[in-house]
C-alpha cells in the first residue's frame, strides 16, 4: 500500500486505458490497467487490491507451484478483474478471474 500511495504512476494510453505502475520492493513493476479512466471506483478498488492482494497470491501460488509471477492486473469493472500471471522463464500465462466481495478481492469462484 506505501508503494501504491508514495511511488504510483498514473497515464491514460492511447488506447484510453488508465495505466497505474507501482514499483514494487524487487525492483519489478506492478502494472494494473482500468478500461475508464474516468470511473468514480478506481481509487478505492485499487486500495482494496493492494490490500488483498498477498492473500490472493499465496492461494494462486499453491495451485501455480510457485513458478509463476504477475504480470499485469485489469479491473474490468469495480466488482470484476483479471490477474495474467506469467510462467517464470517460459512464454506460458495463466488468468485468474477476481470479483470484489464488498469488503476486498478474492478470486472468483470457478464454475
Amino acid at each position: 500500500m506505501h508503494a501504491y500511495k508514495n511511488r504510483s504512476t498514473r497515464e491514460v494510453r492511447d488506447s484510453g486505458e488508465l495505466l497505474i505502475e507501482i514499483p514494487l520492493s524487487d525492483a519489478s513493476i506492478l502494472e494494473i490497467t482500468i478500461p475508464d479512466p474516468s470511473a468514480d471506483w478506481i481509487e478505492s478498488r485499487v486500495r482494496g487490491l493492494c490490500s488483498s492482494l498477498d492473500n490472493i497470491d499465496q492461494l494462486a501460488q499453491r495451485v501455480l507451484r510457485g513458478g509463476f509471477s504477475i504480470g499485469w492486473i485489469e479491473l474490468e469493472s469495480e466488482r470484476h478483474g483479471v490477474i495474467d500471471y506469467w510462467e517464470n522463464g517460459v512464454n506460458n500465462e495463466y488468468p485468474i478471474s477476481i470479483v470484489w466481495n464488498g469488503n476486498f478481492w478474492e478470486e472468483a469462484p470457478t464454475t
